[in-house]
């Protein structure tokens, strides 16, 4: 009989669940409201509403993880600073999963679970030393060395988005000023064309657009079109990380970075990371380095998340 996985990707948004096979395969696929509840219980209840279905079924499910975008801490089992869902901070959902559910429960950083679902079924497979970084509305990360996850005493290693990389620089969502979210995420990108657009210099390339509307795909969208400022808002982005990522390699002196997230698919964004990356960092240790696209894409969350019980299991 196939054994399967559960892998739950929450957002602020929605949460997306799946029923992964040994392969890495999601053969299922359901996606809930994140509920604006402060009652913890209502927000989970909600998303492993699809997982009771599953177990009727009688479906061989041998473990469930959960990956959030928040700091999870692996000493008391809960999440702390999830900012997107405050309903669930300094909630013991996970015990509470495991009085549900007659297998093991897991859970941890969405970034983190993306680093051990690359390593078990996607680009990391033939790294023992990597940093797995996402791009996206923010920038996180996740560790995989000496052929494991590191997470750190408490479990919160891999917290790239919150480094100073300017500082007294551009204030941050977390209250910080500099931290490299600012400068590299796609939320970045956008922020730069829009106050291009409200300044008078960009004009004609995005007048079929309201600046409300702009995000990442328009922007390289404009990029590949021709449009000079798209390109400069990229290419700025691409700078600040990779210089940022060049310090990373010379402190671990890694084997690969995996770049995750939305831009993951684009060829040019990476290799300008990787251009960078080896301006900043000490030759010799760029030398082998390799600077990868992500191979589990959009399915990254559900798979990484599903990734902690095989990661257990080892």
């Amino acid at each position: 009989m196939a054994k399967y996985y559960v892998g739950i990707d929450v957002g602020g948004t929605s949460a997306k669940i799946g029923l992964v096979n040994e392969k890495g395969e999601i053969e299922r696929k359901e996606q809930v409201q994140t509920l604006k509840s402060q009652d913890w219980h209502e927000i989970i209840d909600e998303f492993i509403r699809p997982v009771r279905a599953w177990f009727d079924e009688k479906i061989d499910i041998v473990g469930i993880g959960l990956g959030a975008p928040g700091f999870f801490n692996k000493n008391t089992g809960c999440l702390h600073n999830c900012e997107n869902i405050p309903g669930l901070i300094n909630a013991p959902f996970v015990e509470y999963m495991k009085q549900q559910f007659p297998v093991p429960v897991y859970a941890d950083n969405d970034a983190t679970c993306a680093a051990i679902g690359e390593h078990i079924f996607g680009a990391g497979r033939k790294y023992t030393d990597y940093l797995m970084v996402t791009v996206g509305t923010g920038i996180g990360g996740g560790l995989i060395l000496n052929d494991k996850v590191y997470r750190g005493r408490d479990g919160y290693a891999g917290e790239l988005g919150h480094v100073i990389a300017v500082p007294d620089g551009k204030r941050c969502t977390c209250g910080n000023k500099g931290c490299i979210e600012s400068y590299a995420s796609a939320t970045s990108i956008i922020e730069r064309v829009r106050d291009g657009i409200k300044k008078g210099y960009i004009t004609k390339s995005y007048a079929d657009v309201k600046p409300e509307e702009i995000n990442a795909k328009i922007v390289w969208d404009k990029a590949r079109a021709g449009c000079q400022y798209s390109k400069d808002a990229i290419d700025s982005a691409a700078r600040y990380l990779g210089m940022f990522l060049g310090g990373i390699v010379n402190l671990l002196n890694i084997q690969a970075i995996i770049i995750g997230g939305g831009v993951a698919v684009e060829a040019d964004f990476i290799e300008r990371i990787k251009y960078f990356t080896c301006q900043s960092a000490w030759h010799t240790f760029t030398q082998n380095l390799d600077v990868v696209a992500a191979e589990l894409k959009n399915n990254a969350g559900i798979i990484g998340a599903a990734s902690l019980v095989l990661e257990a299991q080892k």
